[in-house]
């Protein structure tokens, strides 16, 4: 009865075992192998020929919006305002009148300067006659002179305070709101409107010390503002002359057309400064790259095989990054698919470019 047992259960273990191998032999990555060898599926991938090309480094920077020219008219006078000859928004040009202080007092003085400039005139002019036939000292000349050269003072005295009744543009601009009314008493510091020429703009940035050398006047930026479209390109036209010992950065500034009036002063810009253009220089695609412990890896392709290289880095931009070592013109890179490759790896190229 025992044997039996025995038989049975011996039975059933072989019947087990051969289950077994059967399904590792017949299973499908098993009938794969055919002729002693075994065939593996190559993995298809994007591939990218390396081409040396030009290259220009740029630095990403924070600028604002400044006018060309801005200034807060005020008065340099006291009085009572009887006119104001400008709209808010208005675009005006330099010399235009823009508003009048109450100066009836000023000119009745300045008719009675006039006058008295008229008699010293006369005076003066007897007086040299007079000298001339020696019928008076030079003393008595020298007074009637005198008294001339205060009369032409008090009269340019006069006339200048009355030019300060005038509030004039200085240059060409739009005038904002004005912050005063038609008789109103005003004193000199108190705002009348801000006057500003934005055509062109200046872009105010600043870069760090280490590329200080690498920037200067006619330098080429491009920026951006937010909510318009497109980018624009800018002229550095001065350099701070020192580097800021607090952030350690030096200031720059660029003029930018502004034809359209879109640039608006005090809006911030996003600024790329253009450093230097490099030459045959590598890039290839971020993607590509594994970092290891032992430093930058890439995989190429050459002679139909997978060949693992370890690569030096130089700039990286948003999407690519430069290869300084380890590659050449004409090589090969995988660009995808490299968790998945080892040396050993079959692959096939799905696009190459």
């Amino acid at each position: 009865m025992k044997i039996v047992k025995r038989i049975i259960f011996t039975t059933i273990a072989l019947a087990f075992v051969g289950a077994i191998l059967y399904r590792a032999i017949w299973s499908e990555p098993a009938q794969a192998a055919v002729s002693g060898g075994l065939v593996r599926t190559a993995l298809p991938v994007d591939m990218m020929v390396v081409k040396p090309e030009s290259f220009t480094e740029t630095f990403p920077a924070v600028g604002s919006v400044e006018a060309n020219e801005s200034v807060m008219l005020k008065t340099e006078i006291s009085g009572k305002i009887t006119g104001i000859f400008f709209d808010e928004g208005q675009r005006v040009e330099q010399g235009m009148l823009l508003l009048k202080v109450f100066d009836d007092d000023l000119q009745a003085q300045l008719t009675r300067a006039r006058a008295n400039l008229r008699l010293a005139q006369d005076v003066e002019e007897r007086q040299r006659q007079l000298l001339e036939r020696e019928a008076i000292s030079q003393q008595e000349y020298d007074v009637a002179f005198a008294n001339l050269q205060v009369a032409q003072a008090d009269v340019a005295l006069i006339s200048s305070n009355i030019s300060k009744t005038e509030i004039r543009a200085p240059f060409d601009g739009i005038i904002g709101f004005r912050r005063v009314s038609p008789g109103e008493f005003i004193t000199p510091g108190v705002d009348i409107a801000l006057l500003v020429n934005n055509n062109p703009v200046r872009i105010a940035f600043t870069v760090p010390e280490r590329f200080a050398q690498l920037v200067g006047v006619n330098t080429v930026i491009t920026y951006r503002l937010e909510g318009l479209l497109g980018e624009r390109r800018a002229t550095v036209y001065a350099v701070e002359p020192q580097i800021d010992p607090n952030t350690r950065t030096l200031q720059l500034k660029a003029f930018s057309p502004n034809h359209d009036g879109a640039l608006i002063p005090g809006a911030m810009a996003r600024v790329e400064v253009q450093l230097q253009t490099q030459h045959d220089v590598t890039f290839i695609p971020t993607q590509a790259i594994l970092s290891e412990a032992a430093g930058q890896r890439i995989y190429l392709y050459r002679g139909g095989n997978v060949e693992s290289v370890l690569v030096e880095t130089g700039t990286r931009t948003h999407d690519r990054v430069q290869i300084t070592n380890g590659i050449a013109t004409g090589d090969t890179v995988i660009v995808t698919g490299i968790m998945q490759i080892t040396p050993r790896t079959s692959v096939t190229p799905a696009r190459i470019f």
